[in-house]
């Protein structure tokens, strides 16, 4: 269920200690007691499909909840692993490779070659992650963003996308070496902001594999209220 209560009948307690993703402050809220009316308490699922009654004709009020809370974890996931290949590229250079003979790593094949895997499992990322867009855009625009199946593909396209993400994230890493952990080196928050934010619920990719699995199948049963 999601429940709408006064803030002041809230209190928050100080949970969110975290080696990443600390600047969400995602505190717990805590209630005591607390009676919640029924006309402020949604079930889960009947947002999920598009079942509430919307506030306007407006495509916006239309968007399936599900695959756009998806998508705005996927969001700043792409960020990070653009940035991380932006500042691997921009140090290869300079930096040089100890205990080799190359005085840059751009001179490496095995560098060449990583970088490419990495830009492209970003690339599918991103791809991915706009094709999921366009859907959740043309079918709120239609009227017909209640279609399950098309939900549980993006559900697993979005956890998919993670993973390339990360995949290639910790590519980049390797690719710079021990200087990317580094108090000052940005790989090292990007790493960590990654693997924290790409380890939520919403994008686990095995029950998204799952989810979707079970749509192409036709099993019924249905593992998350989120899709």
């Amino acid at each position: 269920m999601m429940c709408f209560v006064p803030k002041d009948q809230l209190r928050i307690e100080d949970t969110w200690r975290t080696i990443g993703m600390r600047g969400t402050g995602s505190n717990t809220l805590v209630a005591d007691d607390l009676f919640v009316p029924e006309h402020r308490m949604v079930p889960a699922a009947t947002l999920a499909d598009g079942a509430w009654p919307a506030a306007s004709d407006s495509p916006m009020y239309r968007l399936t909840f599900g695959p756009m809370a998806e998508l705005l974890l996927v969001g700043p996931l792409l960020g990070m692993g653009n940035a991380a290949l932006n500042y691997t590229i921009d140090k290869a250079s300079t930096k040089a490779m100890h205990h080799t003979v190359f005085a840059r790593q751009v001179d490496s094949v095995g560098v060449q070659l990583q970088i490419a895997d990495a830009a492209l499992k970003l690339r599918t990322a991103r791809l991915h992650a706009y094709d999921a867009a366009d859907e959740v855009d043309r079918t709120a625009a239609e009227g017909d963003s209640r279609n399950y199946s098309m939900r549980a593909r993006i559900r697993a396209q979005c956890g998919y996308a993670a993973q390339q993400v990360l995949d290639a994230i910790n590519t980049l890493v390797n690719v710079h070496g021990a200087a990317s952990f580094a108090h000052t080196n940005p790989l090292q928050q990007i790493w960590r902001d990654a693997n924290t934010g790409g380890r939520h619920a919403g994008v686990h990719a095995q029950v998204g594999y799952e989810v979707y699995g079970k749509s192409l199948l036709s099993v019924e049963e249905r593992i998350s209220p989120l899709v």
